[in-house]
């Protein structure tokens, strides 16, 4: 197992379903659910031009991939979920954990 940290942030703009914690939370859950755990997550006072920043620990199964793989997994699922007007207006952030 390797432990990252992921640094995820959702920039305001239109989102064609609403961004909440609750929301956030769930769909960046189910994001890593296959292949990771979920060790914590927290909302942090996001700054301008950013709707909401998420700061989540995750540890990964070193058989399915690496870091790169679990901000992948993650734009992916938010993207599918959320459906910005730009990708550009998701962004993650992706390092080993401390």
């Amino acid at each position: 197992m390797d432990r990252v940290f992921c640094k995820v942030l959702f920039f305001e703009g239109r989102w064609r379903r609403k961004l909440s914690e609750k929301s956030i939370e769930l769909a960046l859950r189910r994001a890593v659910s296959s292949h990771c755990w979920v060790v914590s997550l927290e909302f942090v006072k996001p700054d301008e031009d950013v709707a909401f920043e998420a700061q989540v620990i995750v540890d990964v199964d070193t058989d399915w991939g690496d870091r790169e793989v679990v901000r992948d997994e993650i734009i992916e699922w938010v993207l599918s979920r959320f459906e910005p007007e730009f990708e550009s207006m998701i962004d993650v952030e992706v390092e080993d954990a401390r």
